[in-house]
């Protein structure tokens, strides 16, 4: 008996070493982590032509997976449960300085944070904010650090101003100020200048913000430095495909382009909030 449950436990330790193993060899699935500012719906439609166009280049499967928030996708990457991760600027920072996973590409977007609150409402400016509610897709998010950032410079604080509402994800933010959970919230400009005519009509724009380095992709550094030439390659040549001019003009991500160490040090103020968590 004692000799079976080595072996069950021997044939365990081999399975749960498997993905690990194929990816380093080249041979097996490779997992496409994408942070979660998305729903699970909105995050495979459009990140579907992406994980195809890379399985494709790579002659490997891909599967597409996230997290339920921020944090868990943090603790992920960390583990290193994705080959290649889709991210916002300050994880892939974190990621990168203390995961070892490697840098390959930024987005030609640029990130502009916006601060919105209803037409038929009181809020018309920052100030306005006291006293009222904010959504924002996560705590540890761009959004909430850049307009933490600009609330302060009007005197005030979320959490002791302003109440703090957390929408899980970004897609959460404009249906949380139609349905008036909240006095205002903040979101990018990826998705309010997507967002459907009917919900731009019910909201205003009263901030926005200057603009820090787009999205980063990584890969974990298991994969090799042959591996990381051809993710990077296939990133680059995306936008010259059909598929790619689509969801560059879907996402309005505009490019995949390589990064210079300039804009990962413009980065590094935002990764702070990780050492307060």
């Amino acid at each position: 008996m004692r000799a079976l449950i080595g072996l069950l436990l021997a044939a365990m330790a081999l399975l749960a070493g498997l993905p690990v193993a194929c990816a380093e060899s080249g041979t097996g699935e490779l997992v496409f982590g994408v942070y979660p500012y998305l729903s699970s719906g909105q995050t495979a439609d459009r990140f579907s032509p992406l994980r195809d166009h890379l399985a494709k280049r790579l002659e490997r499967p891909v599967s597409l997976r996230s997290a339920p928030n921020f944090e868990s996708f943090i603790e992920r990457t960390r583990q290193g449960e994705y080959d290649i991760v889709f991210t916002a600027p300050h994880m892939g920072r974190l990621a990168e300085q203390r995961d070892g996973y490697r840098v390959l590409a930024q987005t030609g977007y640029s990130i502009v944070i916006v601060l919105l609150a209803r037409q038929d409402g009181p809020i018309r400016k920052l100030a306005d904010l006291k006293g009222r509610s904010l959504a924002v897709g996560a705590r540890l998010s761009m959004s909430y650090q850049m307009t933490q950032r600009a609330l302060e410079k009007e005197g005030l604080a979320i959490g002791r101003d302003v109440r703090f509402v957390d929408t899980t994800n970004f897609s959460n933010v404009l249906e949380t100020l139609i349905r008036k959970e909240a006095d205002a919230g903040a979101t990018g400009t990826l998705l309010w200048d997507s967002a459907p005519e009917e919900k731009q009509e019910v909201l205003r724009e009263i901030w926005r913000s200057q603009t820090v380095p787009g999205f980063l992709v990584l890969a974990h550094p298991r994969l090799g430095a042959q591996m990381f030439e051809r993710i990077k390659q296939a990133l680059l040549d995306f936008g010259s495909t059909p598929a790619g001019m689509a969801y560059f003009q879907s996402t309005q991500q505009v490019d995949f382009r390589p990064v210079d160490a300039a804009t990962l040090k413009r980065i590094d103020p935002y990764t702070a909030v990780f050492g307060k968590h």
